[in-house]
């Protein structure tokens, strides 16, 4: 058995209310996969190649937390071991567990976050 097999791609979204959204990446890339497979069939038969759009809109996301910054957006990728419903069982029961871990273990894609505190006057 491949170790590769157990582990899962997330792309998660959370903002100061939590967590807003989470997508599995390995199930995307299986879409993709699939779709240039029938994509070389669709050229070899000469036909028009239909676009085929992602299930993540990574872009809208990041067009969404940027507009919204008092939410402090952060939009990570990480891969676990854990299945998608214990990732959102972690964000429920442990959020600062699971975010820092992200943090540390994740690749950035938008962050928000702002480590200093902040002065109110």
């Amino acid at each position: 058995m491949n170790s590769q097999e157990n582990v899962n791609r997330f792309l998660a979204v959370w903002d100061c209310n939590g967590l807003e959204s989470i997508f599995d990446v390995n199930e995307e890339l299986r879409l993709q996969e699939e779709w240039e497979k029938e994509k070389i069939f669709t050229i070899l038969n000469e036909e028009e190649i239909e676009p085929r759009p992602s299930s993540i809109p990574v872009t809208m996301l990041i067009l969404r937390a940027r507009a919204n910054i008092q939410r402090q957006y952060e939009i990570y990728q990480f891969t676990t071991t854990m299945s998608m419903e214990e990732v959102k069982d972690v964000f429920e029961s442990s959020p600062q567990i699971i975010v820092d871990w992200i943090r540390e273990n994740g690749s950035k894609i938008h962050s928000d976050y702002s480590k200093r505190e902040r002065v109110i006057s």
